[in-house]
């Protein structure tokens, strides 16, 4: 058992709340929440950031780093892993390069992958997989199924023989194998493969790895430097972890021969990064001068692509869902509407409100998975400190 004792952690701020219109009283209700949720053993720790006016106004940690005995503190600029939050860089990616006019979105993804020119997967185009209308079959457990098949990555790991190594045409025939969910575009299905998919499209399409593509195209210019696919040796004992499979992953001890890039789930950041990213979207497509995306690519990203399409996923009965490019648009909250933002695994997410300059990012590593209080709670307490 833990038994360090919970202290909070500072992090950089660039203004008092009540100087971009946020009460302060009200925002340090989070250190009380989370506190609690640490000390129920709901979560392992919380960091958290709030920003309005590009200005950083809470930028707080506290609990523990590692699932370890006498674990050292999660501080606000710790590395974690982000999981799905990775989905809106490889949405970034893609709409660089169609920018570029070297790819469009009504495109079909078999045009860049040959494994998808078949009868059942030639009509799934860039836009379906961005979507998550592709009608591949979703994350395991995303239509609440009792007997789920397995993680595409984990299947591929456990596939391999000591002798003989994936190929990748073998990796993506594994990723589509079996029956398609259902026809493109007909329903909403959240599917990181689809993702891994447009990893591939990405580096073919750029020439470059998806890990170089990300690193020169995105988080460089944005002077992210604490985001990696891999993260370096010497900031490995910096990098928050639940369970020993994440020691592994951040040990990079995982044979990736074969397997596609995990450009739908396997970048690691910080706070701070994430905000640099939520600033650059809020800005239009640029942070301190440096440009990604163009300001009306930004705002077709984050506008409702889906027309009465439905959703099951997770058990929710949607028939119009809305999914922007890479980007969760259905929060159903106190956030204003036309707020975007992308969660991670149950364990972190980012939401940007446009309406209220407003961004929010976190982080609450947990070993129980998804606890609804640590992710959906604190949007009302932030969002109502607005003055």
């Amino acid at each position: 058992m833990i038994t360090t004792t919970l202290s909070i952690h500072e992090g950089r701020t660039d203004a008092a709340p009540d100087a971009v219109g946020l009460d302060a009283a009200r925002l340090q209700l989070l250190d009380e929440h989370f506190r609690g949720l640490i000390e129920a053993g709901r979560i392992q720790g919380a960091s958290y950031l709030v920003a309005r006016d590009g200005q950083i106004v809470v930028h707080r940690s506290q609990g523990h780093l590692t699932y370890e005995e006498n674990s050292p503190a999660l501080l606000p600029n710790s590395i974690r892993k982000v999981y799905s939050i990775t989905k809106v860089f490889t949405a970034i990616a893609i709409a660089q390069l169609a920018e570029e006019g070297k790819l469009f979105y009504q495109q079909s993804v078999s045009e860049w992958i040959p494994e998808l020119n078949t009868d059942q997967h030639r009509g799934i185009t860039i836009w379906h997989l961005l979507t998550h209308t592709s009608g591949l079959m979703g994350d395991p457990g995303v239509q609440t199924e009792p007997y789920t098949l397995p993680w595409y990555e984990w299947w591929l790991h456990e596939k391999k023989s000591s002798a003989d190594a994936w190929t990748l045409e073998e990796g993506i025939k594994t990723i589509v194998s079996g029956r398609m969910y259902c026809k493109p575009g007909e329903q909403w299905n959240y599917c990181t493969a689809g993702f891994a998919l447009l990893g591939l499209v990405i580096e073919r399409a750029s020439g470059m790895s998806y890990e170089q593509y990300v690193r020169e195209r995105i988080t460089e210019p944005l002077g992210m430097e604490r985001t990696f696919l891999r993260v370096p040796e010497h900031l490995r004992a910096e990098t928050c972890i639940v369970n020993p499979w994440q020691e592994k992953e951040v040990q990079d001890s995982f044979d990736r021969t074969g397997i596609p890039a995990a450009a739908g789930n396997g970048l690691f950041s910080t706070l701070e990064d994430l905000w640099k990213l939520g600033q650059a979207m809020l800005d239009d497509g640029q942070l301190h001068g440096q440009r990604i995306l163009g300001r009306k690519t930004v705002r077709m990203m984050v506008s409702n692509q889906l027309n009465n399409v439905p959703s099951t996923c997770w058990g929710d009965k949607n028939p119009n869902f809305q999914m922007g490019l890479g980007w969760s648009l259905s929060h159903q909250d106190i956030c204003s509407p036309g707020t975007y933002a992308h969660e991670g695994a149950g364990h972190c997410g980012l939401f940007i409100d446009p309406i209220e300059r407003l961004v929010y990012a976190f982080m609450v590593p947990s070993q129980t998975g998804w606890v609804p209080q640590a992710i959906i709670n604190p949007r009302a307490i932030i969002w109502s400190a607005l003055l």
